[in-house]
């Protein structure tokens, strides 16, 4: 079965967004996993999500990159001006680290991730004149 979450790094919070994918301005990414059943589990309403295990050490991975790329979230949060390819720089380092962590929770025939989207505002370069307005 095919899993994907729409992570928030910027509110630390995940969701499962399937069948469709929510078009949002915030800055998210998309993670697909391959999943066998034995590590789904259901929410009273019989909806799929992570099992516990999983969730735990989703939560721990995503801690850990907030901790680690704090100083780009921040600046991505508050629409900050970085030098010319700061933002495409701090990204790739960012998605880097989380396909590297992402991979550490798989497990041959049971889990695996298949797709990392980015979606919503990641500038990659931006000028005075092209920050938005958040008043």
């Amino acid at each position: 079965m095919k899993l994907t979450l729409a992570i928030d790094l910027l509110e630390n919070e995940w969701n499962i967004v399937e069948p469709n994918k929510p078009v949002s301005p915030v800055p998210l990414i998309f993670a697909t996993f391959l999943l066998d059943k034995k590590r789904l589990a259901y929410t009273m309403d019989n909806k799929p999500k992570l099992a516990r295990n999983d969730e735990r050490d989703l939560k721990a991975i995503l801690k850990k990159l907030r901790t680690n790329h704090r100083g780009y979230l921040q600046a991505l949060d508050q629409d900050a001006l970085l030098p010319s390819n700061e933002h495409l720089s701090q990204q790739q380092q960012l998605l880097q680290a989380m396909i590297g962590e992402l991979r550490k929770m798989e497990a041959e025939g049971e889990l695996k991730l298949i797709r990392l989207e980015m979606t919503g505002s990641w500038p990659l370069y931006q000028t005075e004149e092209g920050l938005l307005d958040l008043s």
